[in-house]
């Protein structure tokens, strides 16, 4: 994306113990997952914890970390860097590289180091939280609307939002600091942009770069369910929770602000 505001792979792993990356830090940006099938173990200072499907992780800046897929399936999951700290090139480096010295350099040049002697940040700050009301803060709970934050940090904040048919959600808009995101996971949602509208249906992940106007809603006759991200977060989460009014949200402008051309819409692989 535009400034590079995140970076995501679409991840499929055979099961393995001992073949992912050594415990390490990001020191300038933080690093969340999306576990939609199998099972990851995260090895934190504190411990491992085993993660399900339909749960989503985030490992904060200095924490040392890293994962494994276990159990007896492969997995698959969603790699998020927020901001990306070029890990889109760290990635293609990594599947280019034809030796170990190339690979180390392309691991050299990307935000990632080795644990300090001294240990990380809390292993505490880490958050895992399952999906579909089973945890996070509930916003909002009545008939054709459902809206829980799941994450909320300063890198990322991740919101569940589930609407019945027909539910209105956001007008047109702008954020001028921060990019705005959306993995639709049940159903279709209607994104209107500055020339027309785009139907959007699960499977389907948008990542609209700051400036550009856009609006959603529900318009089909089912439910729908999408996760919406944030990031920075912009304090976002308190502008649901009713206590941040100068939020990062206007009106479209007058020359209909960017070119929507810029937003990234990408359908996950099957």
């Amino acid at each position: 994306m535009r400034d590079g505001q995140i970076g995501i792979a679409d991840v499929r792993s055979r099961p393995y113990r001992d073949d992912g990356p050594p415990p390490h830090i990001h020191r300038n940006h933080a690093e969340a997952f999306y576990v939609m099938e199998g099972e990851l173990t995260f090895r934190l200072e504190n411990g491992e914890h085993r993660v399900g499907p339909e749960t989503w992780v985030l490992v904060p800046p200095e924490v040392v970390h890293t994962f494994a897929v276990t159990g007896d399936t492969p997995a698959r999951f969603l790699d998020f860097h927020v901001p990306s700290a070029g890990f889109g090139d760290f990635v293609r480096g990594l599947h280019a590289a034809r030796s170990d010295a190339e690979a180390q350099t392309v691991r050299a040049a990307f935000d990632q180091q080795p644990s300090p002697e001294r240990g990380g940040a809390d292993p505490g700050l880490v958050v895992i939280t399952r999906v579909g009301g089973a945890d996070g803060e509930v916003i909002t709970d009545r008939p054709g609307r459902r809206a829980t934050v799941l994450v909320d940090a300063d890198e990322l904040i991740v919101s569940e939002f589930a609407y019945g048919a027909g539910e209105r959600g956001a007008e047109p808009h702008v954020h001028h600091h921060h990019a705005d995101g959306f993995l639709v996971v049940d159903g279709e949602f209607t994104f209107t942009l500055r020339d027309g509208s785009i139907a959007i249906p699960a499977g389907k992940l948008v990542l609209i770069p700051s400036d550009v106007v856009h609006g959603f809603d529900n318009d089909s006759a089912a439910g729908a369910r999408c996760f919406n991200l944030h990031m920075p977060a912009a304090g976002f989460g308190d502008y649901l929770r009713g206590r941040n009014p100068g939020f990062d949200q206007h009106n479209p402008p007058e020359d209909g602000g960017a070119d929507p051309a810029s937003i990234v819409a990408v359908r996950l692989s099957q």
